[in-house]
């Protein structure tokens, strides 16, 4: 019980250090900043055609390939300072003992990712809830923009996919999209977490944007089984294909590989924390 008590300590101590740190504080004003630019055409939209919203938008956030990069980097930018090393963490080391830290900060990683997407999920919501209302559909106005050209009228530029309005319910697909986001985001972290501290910071961020632009790369010019290997196009719903009729990846495959990725990443986050030397950074 005290083992995972520090384990918790390591990890809250992290998340407390967010209020007072500039650049947690920049990047959720960003990602405000990014909603409402992309969400208020929709609400003119609404306005204009008298038809209120429903609330399941994220899933089509999470589907496009540019919007879903911008979330991604999101998470390299707030990952970037792996393994966060500041002048708290050596006292943190020695009170947990080198594996707890390790976990703890794994732990850390996979909490704040959950904050990240929750955050942008209920965020979403609150910015159209003056045209919002709740429903187990699609509703009027993201059924016709996932079916017309009206998105083009209004300037909308977040692509409404038809597809996964066709295959998924909403719920389904509002759920099933922020724990793919949540997923993918995890394994980046972790990524970045074995590459900083395995070899310095700026590598970390660096192989993390890589993988972001990998998704935009095979959708422009790599062939399409490509996506098996790709983090965040396994995340993407409009990718998976349920039927396993096709070469497209399927959701257990999705899942397999994301399960099987965190596992192992967490595994070599914790054994490089126990065998690596650590030096106190400045903060980025």
């Amino acid at each position: 019980m005290d083992k995972m008590r520090r384990v918790l300590s390591t990890a809250v101590n992290n998340l407390r250090k967010w209020p007072s740190n500039p650049r947690i504080i920049i990047l959720f004003i960003l990602l405000i900043i990014f909603l409402i630019n992309y969400l208020k055409p929709i609400i003119n939209f609404s306005n204009s055609t008298g038809y209120r919203v429903t609330p399941w938008v994220f899933p089509f956030f999470a589907d496009s390939v540019f919007t879903q990069m911008i979330m991604m980097f999101g998470i390299v930018f707030l990952f970037c300072d792996a393994p966060f090393m500041d002048v708290t963490q050596p006292y943190s080391i020695i009170r947990s003992g080198r594996t707890r830290w390790g976990l703890g900060q794994v732990l850390y990683i996979m909490v704040s990712t959950a904050i990240y997407f929750s955050f942008l999920a209920v965020v979403s919501c609150i910015i159209i809830s003056p045209n919002m209302f709740l429903s187990n559909e699609w509703g009027k106005v993201l059924g016709t923009l996932a079916q017309t050209n009206a998105g083009q009228v209004f300037n909308i530029t977040l692509p409404i996919n038809y597809e996964i309005q066709s295959i998924y319910t909403p719920v389904h697909a509002f759920f099933l999209s922020l724990i793919l986001e949540w997923c993918a985001g995890t394994l980046l972290g972790l990524i970045i977490f074995i590459f900083n501290i395995n070899f310095n910071r700026a590598i970390g961020a660096i192989v993390a944007s890589v993988m972001v632009c990998l998704d935009m790369v095979i959708q422009n010019a790599l062939p399409f089984y490509t996506y098996h290997f790709s983090i965040l196009s396994l995340a993407r719903l409009s990718i998976l294909d349920t039927s396993g009729l096709s070469t497209r990846p399927t959701d257990i495959y999705a899942f397999s590989f994301f399960s099987v990725g965190i596992v192992l990443s967490g595994f070599i986050a914790v054994f490089s924390a126990r065998k690596r030397s650590v030096k106190i950074l400045p903060p980025v």
